[in-house]
């Protein structure tokens, strides 16, 4: 792979990190609850669903599930309905006491439960599937071994990927205290909750 193209490549993913999306509303939501230490999971859980998303189109699952209608359907319905399951939660949370502390919610925040969260939100979206499989070939040079630059590229999003989960966490998490103390943390709540609703029917509705 030369120089130029590993530049491009990391321009598109640079640029594709830092839209908002499903899994930068979740790193917040965590970032702002949990704090950038356990929020720790929630990266290794978006980049974990990222690499197996990388894995299966790479082993043709794109391809199939583009030429498959009803299984893009059903994952396309599943991941529908694990957004709508965030998002209701979210809207349903009551409001934090005034002494709300990030390192210690009560009964909430197990290291485990904010990576399966991440994992699933980040493996449920089939599209993400069929976008690795069209944006791969783009960026490989078929005259040479493919697996070093499918290394190379796979590594890449993992570090951007990471990256960027932390960044989203890490500002959330600056935030709450001033958004706690003020009482606004229930309705950035809210509004997290009401963005994944309404992700979960794009989702739904969207071809």
């Amino acid at each position: 792979m030369s120089l130029d193209t590993f530049l491009l490549y990391l321009a598109a993913i640079l640029l594709i990190a830092i839209s908002p999306g499903p899994m930068a509303m979740l790193s917040m939501s965590h970032g702002m609850h949990f704090g950038k230490r356990r929020s720790l999971a929630t990266a290794l859980g978006s980049v974990l669903a990222a690499l197996c998303l990388m894995l299966a189109s790479a082993a043709g699952l794109g391809a199939l599930l583009a030429a498959t209608e009803y299984g893009f359907v059903l994952l396309k319905w599943c991941g529908a309905a694990y957004l709508l399951y965030l998002g209701m939660r979210l809207l349903l949370t009551k409001p934090q006491p005034s002494d709300f502390k990030l390192e210690s919610p009560k009964g909430k925040g197990r290291r485990r439960d904010l990576f399966q969260q991440a994992f699933l939100v980040g493996i449920s979206n089939p599209k993400d599937l069929l976008f690795f499989a069209a944006l791969f070939p783009q960026f490989i040079d078929v005259s040479a071994p493919q697996g070093a630059q499918l290394a190379i590229l796979a590594s890449s999003w993992a570090i951007v990927d990471f990256s960027f989960v932390m960044i989203y966490a890490s500002l959330a998490s600056l935030l709450a205290p001033k958004l706690s103390a003020s009482n606004r943390l229930h309705w950035f709540d809210r509004t997290s909750g009401g963005v994944f609703v309404s992700l979960a029917a794009l989702l739904a509705i969207k071809n």
